[in-house]
C-alpha cells in the first residue's frame, strides 16, 4: 500500500471519528481568522448556546480565554461555562503544539456535571452549617471567657486595686466586646438580603464610583487600575447594596495581596456569553497556596491576624439570592483572579424595583 494511500486512510478514518465522538472540536486558524475545522457536535452545541460560528463573533466570546493562551508557558485556558435552557456547556481553548497559527477548542456538554457539583455544593453548605455554629462557640466564647475572668479579678480586688490597674482590666473588656461585635455584625450580614430588590446596573458606573473609595489605599501602594468591559457586559440584574458587599470586600482582599509586590496591578475585566455577565477582577498579588484556594470559602478560615473568615463565605451567599456565581483561581506568588458570573440585562429592563439604575456613591 502506498504512503499516499495510507495517508489518506488515515485522515478519513480520523474524520469519521472526529465526527462521531460526543465532544466538540473545532480548529481555529488565528492568521486568517477562520474557522479551519468543525466536528458536527461542536456545530450543534454552538447552535443551541446560540453563538455564531464566524471566527470574529465567535473569537469575541472567547476573548479572555485567547488572551490567556497568547501569554508565554501558556498551553491551555482554563475551562470557560456557557449556561443556557437549563444546561451548561463548557469550552477550553489548547495551543497546538509547533504551530502558532491554530487553536484547538474542546466543547463538552457539562451539564450532569453541573448538577452533580450543585449537589455536592449543597452537600457541603450543610457542613459549613456545623462549621459555623463551632466557630460561634469559638469565636465568641474565647473573649465572654475572658471578660468573666476579668469581672472576677475585679470584683474581688476592686478595693485593693489603683486606678490604673482597674483601667486595665476595664480596657481588656472593651476589647474582647469589641471583638464580639465585629463578629456579630458578620453574622448580621447572613440576613440582610435574604430578599434581593435586583435592579439593571451599569457596571462601568459601578466600578468607577467604587474604586473612589479605594483611592486612598491604592494611591499609598502605587497601584495601577484598569477596567475592560465590554459594552454588551456593561448592565447586570443584581441587588445594588449587596454587589457592592461584595465588590469591596473582594476589591479590599485585592490591594491586601498587593502589599509589598512590584509593579502591583489590578484588572477588572466584562464580557457577556449568552445571558451571562462574567465580571473578573485579576490582581498580581502573592496569591494564594493550593490549601488556602481550596478552602476560601469555609466561615472562619483566614490568614489575616483581624480576619474573621467570613467574607468570601458571606459574598458567595448574596451572590447566590441573585442568581450569581463566584469562581475563585489563585495561585501563590502569581496572583489571584475571582470570576463573578451575573445575568445579563438591557438599559430599559425592570428589576424587582421597577428601575434601572446606574451606581453612584
Amino acid at each position: 500500500m502506498g504512503a499516499a494511500v495510507q495517508k489518506a486512510i488515515t485522515e478519513r478514518l480520523y474524520s469519521e471519528v472526529l465526527a462521531r465522538i460526543d465532544v466538540g472540536v473545532l480548529v481555529l486558524d488565528q492568521v486568517n481568522r477562520i474557522i479551519y475545522f468543525r466536528n458536527r457536535r461542536a456545530g450543534k452545541i454552538l447552535d443551541f448556546i446560540k453563538a455564531s460560528c464566524e471566527y470574529d463573533e465567535l473569537s469575541l466570546m472567547m476573548m479572555g480565554e485567547l488572551e490567556q493562551v497568547k501569554e508565554r508557558g501558556v498551553t491551555s485556558s482554563t475551562q470557560a461555562t456557557v449556561n443556557c435552557d437549563h444546561r451548561s456547556f463548557s469550552y477550553r481553548i489548547h495551543k497546538i503544539k509547533d504551530n502558532a497559527q491554530y487553536l484547538l477548542v474542546v466543547l463538552q456538554d457539562v451539564t450532569d456535571q453541573s448538577r452533580l457539583e450543585a449537589i455536592d455544593e449543597a452537600s457541603e453548605m450543610m457542613n459549613n452549617i456545623s462549621y459555623v455554629f463551632s466557630g460561634i462557640r469559638h469565636e465568641i466564647g474565647n473573649p465572654l471567657n475572658s471578660m468573666k475572668m476579668a469581672l472576677t479579678v475585679l470584683k474581688n480586688n476592686l478595693a485593693k486595686f489603683s486606678k490604673d490597674e482597674i483601667s486595665v482590666y476595664l480596657q481588656r473588656m472593651t476589647d474582647d466586646a469589641a471583638k464580639m461585635e465585629v463578629l456579630l455584625k458578620s453574622f448580621k450580614n447572613f440576613n440582610m438580603f435574604e430578599k434581593p430588590n435586583t435592579v439593571c446596573v451599569d457596571l462601568v458606573s459601578f466600578f468607577d464610583s467604587l474604586t473612589l473609595l479605594l483611592g486612598a489605599d491604592v494611591r499609598k501602594k502605587k497601584i495601577s487600575i484598569s477596567m475592560d468591559i465590554l459594552p454588551e457586559a456593561r448592565w447586570v440584574l443584581v441587588d445594588t447594596r449587596a454587589m457592592q458587599h461584595v465588590a469591596m470586600n473582594i476589591l479590599a482582599n485585592a490591594i491586601d495581596a498587593l502589599t509589598g509586590v512590584d509593579n502591583p496591578n489590578l484588572k477588572i475585566r466584562g464580557e457577556a456569553v449568552g445571558d451571562k455577565v462574567f465580571l473578573s477582577i485579576i490582581d498580581n498579588g502573592c496569591g494564594m497556596s493550593p490549601d488556602l484556594a481550596l478552602n476560601a470559602f469555609k466561615p472562619f478560615y483566614t490568614t489575616k491576624p483581624h480576619g474573621t473568615g467570613l467574607g468570601l463565605v458571606i459574598s458567595k451567599k448574596m451572590l447566590s439570592q441573585m442568581n450569581c456565581g463566584i469562581k475563585l483561581q489563585s495561585e501563590q506568588g502569581v496572583g489571584t483572579t475571582i470570576t463573578l458570573s451575573m445575568p445579563k440585562c438591557n438599559p430599559g429592563e425592570r428589576g424587582e424595583n421597577e428601575a434601572a439604575v446606574a451606581y453612584h456613591q
